[in-house]
């Protein structure tokens, strides 16, 4: 026995020289970039979506030769869609991990606490699924976002469809968070230049109970009600809608993120209710807008075995092609060059081709955003309604 501690005793350096040496080694050998993202809580089916997006992603770009010929490597922190966690995080991965960029993040409040320490820091972070303007809006030289903006969607996607249609009466929900209250208004502000009236309701983020505010919406008596509560508050809502006879019967739902429609949960609570249901994506089996889509498509089924459901696992992917590309034509690590090479990206990735914005005074800076579905389920399959050019079926009532 003392012959068997004295070898132990004898490895322990030795292995832990072995361990040094390989963590050294590895390092060296590759270029670290940061994924900010909720791996827990509500939303942890976003990061579930975002590790897959995150593996095709390094399959692809180290077999291209990786960045700067080294090999990228993610470093995944999860943010839990909290502010605070998610400040903690970013500063973990820029001054403990030396992350040379990040990328990420899917709920507004977590992001807008994010830019504030990638700003501070000066290294460039590169939000894929957080929508509140003023992410991009606040004009920070080291913040670009290269996923949808409040704006954005609203205006050209969602006042365009019920104005299209023909819908008469609006109704909106919205959560009390940064994300839902700004679409909130930006909503409004859609619906009034229109001209289509509308009455608003504000629910509580994590709310399992509506049925107060559908009995207001039910008096106002609208043929659309848009859904701006997230995870699975929205489920709930579907349900109670249905339950109290306001939908499909009178009035679609549009659900105005998107994920949360698509999440396993979404029919083991909504039940039939689901039928008709509208959301808002940014991918769809039967329409791929470039060659890349097509390829993280086909890679994705050959990787899981599955269809991809969760639009969030190609937004991550096409985020991570953006940050290689600037790091590569920066041909460097410093953080200004960085950002110079990312304003002059024009890259084509799974949602189309990446420009981002340059002039100042708007969220339209350091702002690329891209094209964007609204989906309807129709006998629990996804059809396309919107825009029409690319819809893959008719708008059911």
């Amino acid at each position: 026995m003392k012959n068997i501690f004295g070898f132990w005793k004898a490895m322990v350096p030795a292995l832990a020289l072995s361990v040094m040496l390989a963590t050294s080694v590895y390092g060296e050998d590759t270029v670290k970039v940061g994924v900010v993202g909720p791996r827990t809580g509500d939303a942890a089916a976003t990061g579930k979506a975002f590790e897959e997006g995150i593996e095709l992603a390094l399959d692809r770009i180290n077999k291209a030769g990786g960045v700067l010929g080294k090999k990228m490597e993610v470093v995944f922190e999860d943010t839990a869609g909290d502010p605070a966690k998610a400040a903690s995080g970013i500063e973990k991965l820029i001054t403990r991990d030396k992350v040379v960029m990040a990328v990420g993040e899917s709920h507004s409040s977590a992001a807008l606490a994010e830019i504030d320490i990638a700003n501070r820091y000066k290294v460039p972070l590169i939000i894929a699924e957080a929508w509140h303007d003023d992410i991009t809006g606040k004009g920070y030289k080291y913040v670009f976002r290269a996923g949808p903006a409040n704006s954005g969607v609203v205006n050209e996607n969602i006042v365009k469809f019920i104005k299209d249609y023909g819908f008469k009466k609006v109704a909106i929900v919205a959560e009390n968070s940064d994300w839902g209250l700004g679409i909130k208004g930006l909503a409004e502000a859609g619906l009034d230049k229109a001209g289509i009236p509308y009455m608003t309701v504000v629910t509580e983020r994590k709310a399992q109970d509506h049925y107060t505010e559908l009995n207001k919406i039910m008096n106002f008596k609208p043929d659309m009600l848009l859904a701006f509560v997230y995870g699975f508050g929205v489920h709930y809502l579907i349900a109670q809608a249905s339950e109290v006879g306001l939908v499909p019967g009178q009035a679609l739902i549009l659900e105005g993120a998107g994920p949360p429609s698509l999440w396993p949960e979404f029919w083991q609570t909504v039940g039939d209710a689901g039928n008709l249901e509208l959301f808002v994506s940014r991918m769809h089996a039967e329409v791929q807008l470039t060659d890349i889509a097509k390829e993280y498509h086909e890679a994705y089924v050959k990787k899981f075995n599955k269809e991809p459901s969760d639009y969030k696992s190609r937004s991550i992917f096409d985020v991570l092609l953006v940050a290689a590309d600037a790091i590569n034509r920066a041909g460097c690590m410093d953080s200004d060059k960085l950002v110079e090479s990312l304003e002059k990206t024009s890259l084509t990735v799974g949602s189309g081709v990446v420009e981002f914005g340059t002039t100042k005074g708007s969220y339209a800076y350091h702002q690329w955003q891209p094209p964007m579905l609204i989906i309807q389920w129709q006998d629990r399959k996804q059809v396309v309604v919107y825009p029409k050019e690319g819809a893959t079926g008719e708008l059911k009532r």
